[in-house]
């Protein structure tokens, strides 16, 4: 069951429970931006971080960001604990500050231990600069390997933004997890089941019951091909940009175990390249406009990626709210200090 809720209404009671749950008017800020671009979406890097508020990681010993290695094309940004959303926004503005100086930049974040939520929203903004944008988020152990039963990878998400289609970049998003974890909350919220084969519980065996699946772990899409993919973002986020690595000798990891969930450092990596290096940005925007209309009129069924969100999110819009699972919204208004839904 879900309510109909305003738009505005819910944006404000996101960020009342935020700051109810301890964070400053600034963070809140940057994390309801964050999480109600999701929402309004379709994604399920939304709200639903608010269904179990320990998930949030909020941390009152949080200090203030530290921009660490930086150079003209560089930084890595420590996130001294703060929300990971925060600490990524800011190494999106860095790389574009330094990507529009000196056309290609790259950006790493560490020391966060919270989810960085809809990565489509950060490259997206790298797009709109004119930069082709590359996002990648590591995130603790949750994914096992094809043939294993313990978790090591995370979700693993890795998002392309690119410049050139007169409704807005194009944007690739995706986990190369066959679930993710505030996607199978969401479906627990909901009272629904997983799909068949995108979760394991803790025996190794495939489930479908999205409590098992949280005391198990993930698989990853499109078995050796997901897993590889899974891989290369593992060693370009946590491995490249300072974060905690999968192993270090512990007991086998499960959702919510393992070396990264103790030492609470996980990494972001952002990259922008100005095509301009290569062609001038308006005949590149002018290719792949064609390219992209081209793949669209290739069949009647044909979508692009990132064409879906879209779609909801025009529809959410002209509606002017959004249907929320009513577990979910109860929690969020309780957050928020607002009466529940009776």
């Amino acid at each position: 069951m879900t309510t109909f809720i305003n738009i505005k209404e819910l944006d404000q009671m996101v960020y009342t429970a935020l700051k109810n749950i301890g964070y400053s008017d600034e963070d809140a800020r940057v994390m309801t931006k964050v999480m109600m671009h999701a929402e309004i979406h379709g994604n399920n890097q939304g709200i639903s971080k608010l269904y179990r508020p320990q998930d949030m990681g909020f941390n009152p010993k949080a200090g203030e960001l530290i921009f660490e290695n930086e150079t003209a094309q560089s930084v890595v940004v420590n996130g001294n604990q703060r929300s990971g959303m925060v600490a990524l926004s800011a190494a999106v503005d860095k790389v574009i500050t330094k990507s529009k100086a000196t056309k290609f930049a790259i950006g790493g974040t560490k020391n966060t231990y919270t989810s960085t939520g809809m990565l489509a929203y950060y490259a997206s903004a790298l797009a709109q600069e004119g930069m082709i944008g590359i996002v990648m988020a590591g995130s603790p152990e949750m994914v096992a390997p094809v043939g294993g039963k313990q978790a090591v990878f995370g979700t693993n998400a890795i998002c392309f933004a690119i410049p050139g289609p007169a409704d807005g970049p194009l944007v690739l998003d995706m986990a190369t997890a066959a679930a993710t974890l505030f996607g199978t909350i969401s479906v627990k919220a909901a009272g629904q089941k997983l799909p068949p084969g995108v979760a394991i519980d803790k025996d190794g065996n495939p489930t479908t019951d999205p409590t098992k699946a949280l005391q198990g772990a993930f698989l990853a899409f499109g078995g050796y091909k997901g897993a590889g993919l899974s891989l290369v973002v593992e060693l370009l986020t946590q491995v490249l940009a300072g974060g905690a690595i999968p192993g270090g000798g512990g007991p086998e990891a499960h959702v919510g175990t393992g070396r990264k969930w103790r030492e609470k450092s996980w990494s972001n990596t952002v990259i922008a390249i100005d095509p301009s290096l290569l062609m001038p940005l308006d005949q590149f925007k002018a290719r792949v406009a064609e390219v992209c209309t081209h793949v669209k009129g290739s069949g009647p069924k044909v979508t692009l990626p990132g064409e879906l969100e879209l779609r909801r999110r025009d529809a959410n819009l002209k509606a002017g709210g959004l249907n929320v699972a009513n577990g979910l919204l109860d929690n969020i208004r309780k957050l928020a200090g607002t009466k529940a839904r009776l």
